[in-house]
């Protein structure tokens, strides 16, 4: 299940509980946080399961390549859980919550099945559904608009970390045909594109201070704990694409949305 996604997760469901105008109650918050990791695990066990020989190569260490967990088990427990997260829901089921769960699990199940072989399609799709997190929070915690704008910060921020990704996993990607963004377009093309991403994230991520909606201690997290990092990444980029590199470049990415998200906590005082 990834316990560092189901981590992430958790911590954007706190995050969004701080930035209601009134604090759910804890009933919900732990009912929500049950409901985006029974979802979550749900989609890393069946991506698990479309991938398994891709993971022979790029994800050795997980759980079938491994033979520790067979394919036909991934799959019944990615079914487990996402009837568990269904049912689930249905006490605090909304028109509203109910149109982004239907999405969420539209997207989680079709990603690995049909949209991550295909070239930046992909990476949007499964971007989208790690930023559909905030809007679902925000949903249940009653004012889904308070999840707009850490949805947009999320989606970009992941959308650059995927896009990493490919080319850390172009060895594997390849052996199965997919068609990412480095194997159709070449690495230097997708550079530029990686490059290009973070410098619209940078700008607009500031965004949210300019139009009043998070404040100065937002501003400066932002700018000390992901900015800088950011900086970071298109300066390696530009001098080392190896798969190596990109793999410390998806892991600096991974932990700076810790840090996106301590900055829209702060950003409320």
């Amino acid at each position: 299940m990834r316990p560092l996604n189901l981590l992430q997760g958790g911590i954007a469901l706190i995050v969004m509980a701080t930035l209601m105008d009134r604090f759910p109650a804890w009933n919900i918050i732990l009912l929500a946080t049950a409901i985006v990791w029974s979802y979550t695990g749900a989609g890393n066990a069946i991506n698990d399961y479309c991938d398994a020989e891709i993971d022979k190569i790029n994800r050795p260490e997980r759980p079938i390549p491994q033979g520790s967990v067979s394919r036909k088990g991934a799959l019944i427990w990615s079914v487990c859980l996402f009837l568990t997260g269904s049912l689930l829901a249905i006490p605090v089921l909304t028109i509203e919550l109910m149109i982004i769960l239907l999405l969420a699990v539209l997207l989680l199940t079709t990603y690995s099945l049909f949209f991550k072989m295909r070239p930046f399609l992909g990476n949007v799709v499964v971007s989208t559904i790690l930023g559909m997190t905030f809007l679902f929070a925000a949903s249940i915690y009653g004012d889904i608009s308070k999840g707009v704008t850490p949805f947009f910060l999320a989606f970009g921020f992941n959308l650059i970390r995927e896009i990493v990704k490919d080319i850390q996993d172009m060895d594997g990607d390849q052996t199965l045909g997919a068609r990412t963004l480095p194997l159709k377009y070449g690495v230097g093309v997708t550079r530029k594109i990686i490059i290009s991403l973070t410098l619209i994230l940078m700008f607009g991520a500031i965004t949210p201070y300019i139009l009043h909606v998070y404040g100065t201690y937002y501003l400066l997290t932002l700018i000390f704990g992901v900015e800088f990092p950011l900086v970071y990444v298109i300066y390696s980029i530009r001098k080392d694409c190896s798969a190596s590199n990109c793999a410390r470049l998806a892991a600096i990415l991974k932990g700076d949305i810790f840090l996106g998200l301590l900055a829209i906590f702060l950003g409320k005082f």
